[in-house]
């Protein structure tokens, strides 16, 4: 499956049953520019912004979608928790603003990211994807025939949106619509014959035939970015060329008029002194300013105008005008309490948040979710100003304990084990109380001792010398380690490079250990995982389609492998990212994929596996990264990482949730990589980054 994928994106605008020939004003894709924030360098965004309501001037929309990629392209973390946040903050500027009594706006938005083979989406009002993808349609919402899930509230009418996502994995030739709810009207199987068309150009044309009302539609296919483009269609356009491009306009429109006059517009963000000195000035020229305040807000994004702004100096050489003693006053006033004002503001948000969400009826649980998601964001944004308040403190853990209670969510607090300098730990193993780590940007493997209370190290660190890239033993030189993994029978940790070098060494002596190649490394495609069981050696080959097996003579692994599947039908791999194996019997495995499937084999053959009665489609829409698997007396059970949600899952052998957890500070799990549990004190040790956590699966 290719990775690097291209959008070709066409449009479809009609009204009264004539198409327009412009795109429609709130349609959008931009590719990340050059100051996105950090992890969204990748990520491609589609916007449509669609009329609600009575209808806006066509700016409003354009503005809107341009500040829908500014805000999401200038928010970190997940991206999922990047389009929550640029929805909050769309809805709470325009319900403010419909608050005060000034013109009604209200919008439906609709939007899809793209990063590598995953595309999210988002919506909020009447607004419809579908997506053709490996010979099946799909839409979004599923059943567009029921109207209650099709039409929900838009943005600008309630404090907290509804803010409903999806994702979904793609590839080369999958194509999206994103378009008003009017597409809910074409029957499915038209819509299918219309999606398989020859190219982009001919959907369009079959959709015109479709719909004989009106429509505003953005049609995108994805094709490897060094395909041929053979249809007049757009590829990424950059919000900065677009605004560029409005400024021009709108600089031309008011050198051609009569009598030009400056549009409102919002300055830019300036220092505090420069906000301050601006409500001085707010008597003498209160309504333009506070025109200029509005508009900017909602519609406009600050952008460079060939039209000077009032600098700092021409704003304190107006205050000048005034008595020194007044000015002073003034001074030492805004001193004393704008700060406060700010604040105090942004408290009293926070509180109407968070009573609206109180006054939410449990027995709708996804309006409680975007309740109380939209008043943490709200109370996040105060804590800012004000770390320590006593009030946003307790809204802030009564909005969790809320959203962790509907969704099922234990949340714990972690303790930090160990950290390494430049690390990037892949693969934690634990024997007893050592816990070996692989760190992946250095290639080498540390033991940490565990304390005897379990949640902290005894002792310092260390690295194993002679596991660890550009060491050499028996004669053998280290390459790129890719994996570890403990080995019971000969009562060693291993550690194998990309070359098919093993070492082996004793817990008790690190520096001594043994070195062996194993053979047809060669054949090896993509090398990511290995288990050692019953001195058995498996290697994990995705790109190879394959499950490698050594057998072990005498300790040593002298023999070429034999293919794990071997019979007709054999699993698909590709996107398999970790395996394990259970101790007892001839060995099941479970082999776990990046889209939070997974499958069971047993001598090679598929076993019948399933996961089940999960308390929402959280996991079944995330990514996953790693697995761990304890077939013991002790809680036997299955533990899956995933690190786009920050979340560890628990489920029996056989698949059915027993629970989540998170942690309380969040960041702390921001990189989660790989788990380990110890069943007999119920602790996770948990990698995540540089880092090594412990946290407690019970209370006390």
């Amino acid at each position: 499956m290719p990775f690097e994928l291209e959008a070709l994106v066409g449009h479809l605008y009609m009204v009264g049953g004539r198409v327009i020939k412009t795109q429609p004003p709130g349609a959008l894709v931009e590719v990340a520019p050059g100051k996105a924030s950090r992890g969204r360098e990748a990520d491609t965004f589609f916007a449509l912004v669609l009329p609600s309501g009575s209808s806006a001037p066509s700016t409003f929309y354009e503005q809107m979608a341009l500040m829908s990629a500014e805000r999401f392209f200038a928010t970190g973390g997940s991206v999922t928790s990047a389009l929550r946040e640029m929805l909050n903050t769309l809805n709470n500027n325009l319900y403010e603003h419909n608050q005060s009594g000034r013109t009604h706006y209200e919008a439906n938005l609709i939007c899809a990211v793209l990063r590598d083979d995953e595309l999210y989406l988002a919506r909020v009002g009447a607004a419809v994807a579908v997506l053709r993808h490996s010979g099946t349609t799909l839409t979004y919402p599923e059943d567009l025939t029921v109207d209650e899930h099709l039409y929900q509230p838009p943005l600008g009418v309630q404090p907290i949106p509804q803010v409903q996502m999806k994702r979904f994995l793609v590839d080369s030739g999958t194509r999206l619509l994103l378009a008003d709810a009017s597409l809910a009207e074409i029957k499915a199987d038209n819509l299918t014959q219309a999606l398989v068309a020859g190219d982009l150009e001919q959907v369009l044309a079959d959709l015109k035939l479709l719909i004989t009302g009106q429509v505003q539609l953005v049609a995108t296919e994805l094709v490897p970015a060094e395909a041929p483009v053979s249809v007049p269609v757009v590829t990424g356009e950059s919000t900065g060329a677009i605004a560029a491009q409005m400024a021009a306009q709108r600089s031309q429109a008011a050198a051609s008029a009569a009598t030009p006059a400056p549009a409102p517009r919002r300055p830019p963000r300036t220092s505090v002194v420069q906000r301050t000195a601006g409500r001085l000035i707010r008597p003498v020229g209160g309504a333009l300013l506070a025109l200029g305040e509005v508009a900017g807000k909602l519609f406009t994004r600050p952008i460079d105008s060939p039209r000077p702004r009032l600098s700092s100096g021409f704003l304190m050489g107006a205050v000048i005008g005034f008595p020194a003693l007044i000015v002073l006053i003034v001074v030492l006033s805004w001193a004393a309490r704008v700060g406060e004002t700010e604040f105090e503001g942004c408290v009293a948000q926070a509180v109407e948040a968070a009573t609206f969400a109180r006054s939410m009826d449990s027995s709708n649980p996804p309006g409680v979710i975007a309740a109380w998601q939209g008043t943490l964001t709200r109370t996040a944004e105060c804590l800012a100003l004000r770390p320590t308040d006593e009030l946003l403190l307790n809204i802030r853990a009564e909005g969790r304990s809320v959203l962790d209670r509907v969704n099922v969510i234990d949340r714990r607090n972690t303790h930090l084990i160990a950290t390494f300098e430049n690390a990037r730990i892949k693969t934690l193993v634990l024997q007893g109380l050592n816990l070996y780590a692989l760190d992946d940007a250095s290639d080498l493997v540390y033991r940490v001792q565990i304390g005897s209370d379990g949640l902290s190290a005894a002792g310092t660190p260390q690295f194993i010398v002679n596991m660890r890239r550009g060491a050499t033993v028996d004669g053998l030189p280290v390459g790129d380690l890719f994996d570890i993994a403990y080995d019971d029978q000969e009562d060693r940790i291993a550690a194998l490079d990309t070359a098919g070098v093993l070492v082996r060494c004793l817990p008790q002596f690190l520096t001594r250990c043994d070195g062996q190649r194993i053979l047809a490394s060669e054949t090896w495609r993509s090398p990511t995982r290995i288990s050692i069981w019953q001195g058995r050696l498996y290697l994990l080959d995705p790109q190879g389609n394959q499950l490698w097996r050594y057998q072990a003579t005498g300790g040593q692994y002298p023999g070429n492998p034999t293919e794990y599947f071997a019979g007709e039908v054999r699993p698909n791999l590709i996107n398999a990212i970790d395996f394990d194996i259970t101790t007892t019997g001839i060995g099941t495995v479970y082999v776990l994929y990046s889209d939070a499937l997974m499958s069971q084999h047993l001598a090679g053959e598929a076993q019948p596996f399933a996961f089940s009665a999960f308390p929402d489609d959280t996991f079944s829409q995330s990514s996953t990264n790693s697995l761990f698997l304890n077939d013991g007396p002790i809680d036997a059970s299955l533990y899956i990482v995933s690190q786009s949600t920050r979340t560890v899952y628990k489920t029996t052998l056989s698949g059915t949730f027993i629970a989540r957890y998170q942690v309380f500070d969040e960041d702390d799990f921001a990189l989660l990589s790989d788990v380990v549990v110890d069943p007999s004190t119920q602790i996770i040790y948990a990698a995540s980054g540089n880092a090594i956590f412990a946290v407690k699966m019970t209370d006390g």
